[in-house]
């Protein structure tokens, strides 16, 4: 019963407590004796609980399992039920040992510690184990007629978690059913919520759009699913590029957040804060943006979800590598990429290895940025998924810095799952890398239309590098200069540092030398001051080229 091998002090325990009739010390060890003489088992030492211990076990699998198979469905029942009672005696906390034996003796404890190992493995990330306790917990919920939407709902994050998107979503249908079906208004807002965010990563957002709208949340909806409502709906803003309307709804999460009780309430405060400094950040309020940032890392860590520390932590990269804190953003980069790494999840892996690639050719290590590009599209697979036009477009980057062709190839395909994710933020990424592609090959007109048909945030200098080439110097120091301007303002300082060095060209092209001179001057001090090797060597470039002669 307990698998092939077992402490000898439980063996002894159930053969005491658990046959009929019962064996005393001294008579089970005539027995165990025999066994021994007769090579079936041997004396060895077992880890119980961490423990080493003397045990038993049988010299060949085959003899335990035609042993096992001999035995009636009554009489494994039996046994199973005799051995969880000997280890509930002896170690209460072993919940996967009790879930094993307790669900084979089919006992209706078998519930609550399927429940219990579920969820530790959960924390654990060990995904493989918890989605295989939730698929067990909800056969068993649903023989039982009893209310498994629950526990679908919790192995739809599991799987979410290991990206196996499909097969979230069917079960969160399901749990979505069986809310429906039992007048449940909460729970149907909850497994609407949920099933919207993990419709986003790989169906899109017309679909989560219309389960929203369905299954709003009402004054007596409890706070976490009105939470996790507001959070669905700020994911889904974001994505869509509607990043005001999705700081919003991210605020409305935390008040819903603040009333709950327990360790809940940090993790979904974390998650409503980190989403407010990210759509901040996008929607222009950077110097707004990073208080946030730094309020929501002490819920994460206090909660102790990895994945939802690893989110967290890509908060802060972006805010450390908008400031131009480019160490301390490659340090919060690698510590994400350890916890998704940790949690299973592929796609966050491959998002975090590409921001990486981006981080260290801003600091011009080459080595790095493409051992990470290219591990992050190995890591997306075959299928497109939401991380894919972030891998693509980072890889693209890194054959643009090396002057090697294929970059355009893979900007194509990066736009192409943009477009039909429906993702707007990744569809602003490609387009800019494809702008900056076409301003390296000397073909200007073409990134205008690109950046002129919505570049998103973070491209100004790179519009202003557009406008320069095409011939229109005026208009570039004009839009350089306003950029300047707001990069100061906000202390976005490698944008600054960009849109000082494209100001000077300008300048330099218009003949105003002093000015331009004085513009590089202060663009090489802010590079070197933060340090920013490729913007250094950027204004190296710029201020070595005659833009006099057009």
């Amino acid at each position: 019963m307990a698998g092939g091998g077992a402490a000898l002090s439980e063996v002894l325990d159930v053969a005491e407590h658990g046959l009929h009739p019962p064996l005393s010390a001294a008579e089970a060890t005539d027995a165990v004796d025999a066994a021994v003489s007769a090579s079936v088992v041997a004396e060895r030492t077992v880890v119980v609980g961490g423990q080493p211990l003397p045990g038993l076990a049988f010299r060949h699998p085959l003899v335990r399992l035609t042993c096992y198979d001999g035995m009636s469905t009554a009489r494994r029942r039996q046994l199973h039920s005799a051995y969880a009672e000997a280890v509930l005696r002896r170690r209460p906390d072993a919940v996967d040992t009790l879930a094993s034996h307790l669900t084979r003796a089919d006992d209706p404890r078998a519930t609550h510690y399927l429940r219990q190992a579920a969820e530790r493995a959960a924390a654990l990330c060990a995904n493989d184990t918890a989605d295989r306790y939730y698929a067990e917990l909800t056969a068993r919920l649903d023989a039982l007629a009893a209310d498994a939407a629950q526990a679908r709902i919790d192995r739809g994050a599991v799987l979410r978690r290991m990206a196996r998107y499909q097969e979230a979503a069917a079960v969160l249908r399901e749990a979505l059913d069986d809310m429906v079906r039992r007048g449940d208004e909460g729970g149907q807002v909850l497994a609407a919520a949920r099933l919207t965010e993990v419709l986003v990563k790989y169906r899109g957002t017309d679909e989560g759009e219309d389960l929203l709208r369905t299954y709003p949340p009402g004054p007596n909806t409890p706070p976490l699913a009105a939470a996790t409502h507001h959070l669905a709906a700020a994911v889904l803003r974001f994505v869509t590029g509607r990043y005001e309307s999705a700081h919003a709804a991210a605020c409305t999460a935390q008040e819903a957040a603040d009333a709950i009780p327990g360790s809940e309430r940090r993790g979904l405060l974390a998650r409503a804060l980190g989403m407010q400094a990210t759509s901040l950040g996008l929607a222009g309020r950077f110097a707004q943006a990073r208080p946030a940032a730094d309020l929501a890392l002490p819920h994460a860590e206090a909660y102790g979800d990895q994945e939802l520390l690893a989110t967290v932590l890509s908060v802060l990269r972006e805010h450390a590598r908008r400031s131009g804190r480019l160490a301390e953003a490659v340090a919060s980069g690698r510590r994400a990429l350890r916890l998704a790494e940790h949690t299973g999840d592929p796609t966050a892996v491959a998002f975090e290895r590409a921001n990486l690639a981006e981080l260290h050719l801003l600091l011009q290590e080459f080595g790095e940025a493409r051992e990470h590009a290219q591990a992050a599209v190995r890591e997306t697979g075959e299928q497109a998924t939401w991380c894919t036009p972030y891998a693509l477009a980072a890889l693209a980057r890194v054959r643009m810095g090396a002057g090697e062709s294929g970059a355009a190839e893979l900007l194509t395909r990066a736009g192409e799952v943009a477009e039909a994710q429906g993702d707007r933020q990744a569809v602003h990424e490609v387009r800019a890398a494809q702008a900056e592609l076409l301003v390296r090959e000397g073909r200007p007109q073409e990134a205008l239309a690109l950046l002129t048909g919505g570049s998103g945030p973070g491209s100004a200098a790179l519009l202003s590098w557009a406008v320069l080439l095409a011939g229109q110097p005026e208009r570039a120091a004009r839009l350089a200069a306003a950029e300047t301007v707001r990069a100061e303002e906000v202390g976005e300082r490698l944008s600054l540092t960009e849109a000082r060095t494209v100001h000077a060209a300008a300048l330099a092209a218009l003949g105003r030398e002093r000015e331009a001179r004085e513009e590089f001057d202060r663009a090489a001090a802010l590079a070197a001051e933060l340090p920013y090797p490729a913007g250094a060597f950027a204004v190296e470039q710029a201020r070595g080229t005659d833009w006099t002669t057009g």
